[in-house]
């Protein structure tokens, strides 16, 4: 097992496999600095050339990127993007999807390779020290248990929702970035789709993280009919995370009010720590997301929020495949 010290070792070498000579482009702000520095010393060692891009608070939102950086994006072999996000960034994250979207799709368009790692921390360190081959293995078992399935997932604080999965592109999200057009984030270890939108009923009890808002404070329920949220509630009090959650979903309705993503953590070295970078990874969890579906399913938006359940059972076909937070089989 390497040491969560070798992280920056780790994104170069085994997850993006940076080769002697590639223009590797960091893109890091002043509160990630240090990461950008651990990363461009990593990409040298491992024979690339880096460059990184100082993007000051004094100019986000970034809502398009600049000429110079589109040429350097088009040539680009490697990107990473590591900038501060959530509730401790007080820019409208909103605003800079075109920005980040450019930043995926001009590299991955021509020759290029996207690694995203928005709101890193010191405590995600020890979740980029696991054994890939495993996390592999792990995420396409459980893709290969649930594609083109009927799914429900219950738990003991009262989700109980169903939906079906057919015919939909699944995301596995294996630490693998070495390849020509792909792209994902680091820490790894997901796999994701959008459920088909008609098809999901019931209640989700969201009592993990929320995207860009941090752990919740109260668990609240949010009430599912063909998709769409009918109604939410918090459970035993007010809550002011839901309170955000509520808004988030009115700005661009009924985009983000629709479900976008289902998703399963897959990361054995991965801890709850109020980031959805992290949190959606660990294993043993779920998570929905409202908004947009990344082309997996029928909605878009420019919104795109997760929300999180910590110890769900999940029964494919009837088949109960996770119980309480813990697997039920050899994965």
């Amino acid at each position: 097992m390497a040491r969560k010290d070798d992280y920056a070792s780790i994104a170069a070498k085994d997850c993006l496999k940076i080769q002697p000579k590639e223009q590797v482009l960091i893109f890091a702000d002043g509160q990630k600095l240090q990461f950008a520095e651990d990363l461009a010393g990593a990409a040298k060692s491992a024979g690339g050339v880096p460059t990184v891009f100082y993007i000051p608070a004094s100019i986000r939102p970034v809502e398009e990127v600049t000429v110079p950086q589109a040429i350097s994006l088009v040539l680009a072999d490697v990107v990473i993007y590591v900038l501060e996000t959530g509730e401790s960034c007080s820019v409208s994250l909103s605003r800079e999807v075109a920005f980040r979207h450019n930043l995926i799709r001009l590299p991955t368009q021509y020759k290029g390779r996207v690694c995203m790692m928005p709101g890193f921390t010191e405590e995600m360190k020890p979740a980029l020290a696991i054994d890939y081959a495993a996390l592999a293995r792990r995420c396409k078992r459980l893709k290969d248990l649930l594609a083109e399935k009927t799914v429900m997932v219950s738990s003991e604080l009262g989700t109980d929702v169903q939906f079906n999965l057919q015919g939909r592109t699944w995301i596995l999200n294996d630490g693998d970035l070495s390849r020509l057009g792909l792209y994902g984030n680091l820490p790894a270890g997901e796999i994701y789709t959008a459920p088909v939108e008609e098809s999901l009923h019931g209640r989700i009890v969201v009592d993990g993280s929320v995207g860009g808002l941090g752990q919740t404070d109260r668990p609240f329920a949010i009430d599912m009919e063909a998709g769409r949220i009918r109604s939410m509630e918090a459970l035993g009090g007010g809550s002011k995370t839901l309170e955000k959650f509520a808004e988030i979903c009115g700005y661009d309705a009924p985009a983000t009010e629709t479900i976008g993503e289902f998703g399963v953590g897959t990361n054995p070295g991965a801890r709850v720590v109020g980031n959805m970078l992290m949190d959606e990874k660990v294993m043993g969890t779920v998570h929905f997301a409202f908004g947009d579906s990344y082309g997996l399913g029928r909605s878009c938006s420019r919104f795109h929020t997760d929300v999180m359940i910590t110890k769900p059972s999940i029964f494919v076909e009837g088949k109960c495949i996770m119980d309480n937070g813990e697997f039920t089989l050899k994965l």
